[in-house]
């Protein structure tokens, strides 16, 4: 049997494995019979080798989690009487939470739509918190920080090609030069 051919059938048996069409004991016993004994994981597309990563348990923990931070974001922002330091300490840290589990889900190609989210709408929380305190509320930077946060989910969403990031980038871009024109007027 050619080289190439083994290597077909190889991986369609980890198919077989990881997909649970057969008992892995089967499975172990065809690619130890296939591959001679010697078949090392590296050589073969990690396509094959992927487990089943569907939504688990733990991942709706984790989201569940991140919806409490984000809420507890609002809290400390919105309502409550800390120095401002301490918020923006606070938040900061919930955000850059935030950002290391949507970074964690994304290497680990599991649903990491909602992380995300999550972390960009902190971010624009955060980030018109700042605004406001540091500007006094100036429509001005209001507006930059409004259209910078749209145009990093624009660039973010083609990054990681994750369509409706862009859809919501766009939207909100619109909807804010829409209602700049129709102020000025």
């Amino acid at each position: 049997m050619t080289n190439e051919k083994k290597k077909i059938i190889i991986q369609e048996i980890y198919y077989w494995k990881n997909s649970r069409l057969l008992p892995e004991t089967y499975c172990d016993f065809l690619l130890a019979l296939y591959t001679e004994g010697n078949q090392d994981k590296e050589e073969l597309p990690s396509q094959t080798l992927k487990k089943n990563q569907g939504f688990t348990a733990f991942h709706g923990l984790i989201y569940g989690l991140l919806l409490l931070l984000l809420l507890v974001t609002l809290l400390v922002i919105y309502f409550t009487e800390l120095s401002y330091v301490l918020q923006m300490s606070i938040v900061s840290f919930f955000l850059v939470t935030s950002i290391s589990v949507t970074a964690y889900f994304i290497r680990k190609r599991v649903f990491f739509q909602v992380p995300l989210s999550l972390s960009f709408i902190q971010l624009l929380l955060i980030s018109l918190s700042l605004v406001d305190y540091f500007a006094n509320g100036d429509r001005f930077w209001i507006g930059t920080i409004i259209v910078f946060n749209c145009l990093l989910w624009i660039v973010m969403g083609r990054m990681i090609r994750v369509l409706y990031l862009v859809i919501s980038g766009v939207v909100w871009l619109t909807i804010f030069v829409l209602m700049v024109i129709i102020y000025n007027y």
